[in-house]
């Protein structure tokens, strides 16, 4: 081997690189997968983590009163603390009685009711990694319950408002007073004003079967007052809600220019653009946008001139002359 020849093509293309890619550092979506039960809940079990599929959970006794509920610093599924809490805002039940295992359950077998929970782990993804988190649950607390009724609310806290959320729910129940569960996302605490809603067969339309395979999505959204989601679920016809487990994905908000998601807007962007103008925007169109997005810190980038097609032209020409450099090395 040409050890010499070698690095010098090594250097080239490393020159190359940062000419036409920049500092293109792809940030990936944020997964955080809430388990509403666990060993010390009522006929709850927690998720031996990781999953089967390498995911890490937060197995979560509901309803916990007082301060200890707030202080819960969730983990992302990669086991990495994110510093988002979650608190309920009114009474809840937990159980797991009549859920995805099929029948009754007990405080003393729950350990061995576990293993006749049957679902379609491919249908739920994540939701469905743990037998755990699918198998017991939060429920309304019924409607004696003074002021909110079968009403169950909890937030999520500390979450990123230059990030968009989407969350997932599962659902599962056999012999429902009310088929299907609503969940639903508020602007604020007082519960009012909505932002997103999605509801839920927790019963399956066989008579008699609970809900094996499907999930209910709420995409889009903003975090609210005080960086805050605020959550309700209840039976479609206001008897009990029900939700086993739940998934939390936030990703960074699209920056317009952007055009390789690394949260800012640099001349990496002007290169795909210039491959393909189609893809983005068009051409004009796509152009004019990123120039005028030119320099947008999404993520922290250094704000610089805008160059002209010319510069960037050139750019490109020294590309290419570093690469014919290289062939010929």
């Amino acid at each position: 081997m040409n050890v010499i020849g070698f690095s010098r093509r090594f250097a080239c293309l490393v020159c190359v690189n940062v000419l036409l890619v920049g500092q293109a550092i792809h940030i990936s979506a944020q997964t955080v997968l809430v388990d509403f039960g666990s060993d010390t809940s009522f006929r709850g079990l927690s998720v031996p983590n990781p999953d089967m599929n390498g995911n890490y959970w937060n197995s979560l006794q509901p309803g916990l009163d007082g301060p200890s509920a707030g202080n819960r610093n969730l983990i992302d599924n990669h086991n990495n603390l994110t510093g988002f809490s979650l608190y309920f805002d009114t009474p809840v039940a937990t159980d797991s009685y009549n859920g995805p295992s099929g029948g009754p359950t007990s405080e003393a077998t729950k350990h061995t009711d576990e293993q006749f929970v049957d679902v379609d782990t491919v249908a739920l993804g994540n939701l469905g990694g743990a037998k755990e988190a699918v198998f017991d649950y939060a429920a309304s607390p019924g409607a004696a319950t003074a002021g909110t009724g079968n009403l169950c609310r909890f937030e999520i806290q500390n979450l990123d408002p230059a990030k968009k959320y989407n969350l997932t729910f599962f659902g599962s129940h056999i012999f429902s007073f009310d088929q299907q569960t609503v969940y639903t996302v508020f602007s604020d605490n007082t519960y009012t004003t909505a932002v997103g809603t999605a509801n839920l067969n927790v019963e399956s339309a066989n008579f008699q079967d609970y809900n094996h395979d499907m999930v209910a999505t709420i995409s889009n959204l903003s975090p609210q007052a005080n960086n805050i989601l605020y959550i309700q679920f209840v039976g479609a016809n206001n008897h009990e809600g029900y939700l086993n487990d739940f998934q939390l994905v936030g990703s960074s908000v699209a920056l317009a220019g952007d055009y390789n998601g690394n949260g800012k807007v640099d001349a990496a962007d002007y290169v795909l653009w210039r491959k393909t103008p189609t893809s983005f925007g068009g051409d004009p169109a796509g152009y004019i946008t990123w120039r005028a997005n030119f320099g947008n810190p999404g993520a922290g980038a250094t704000v610089g001139a805008v160059p002209e097609p010319a510069t960037c032209a050139l750019i490109l020409l020294g590309a290419f002359e570093l690469v014919w450099m290289c062939r010929r090395a």
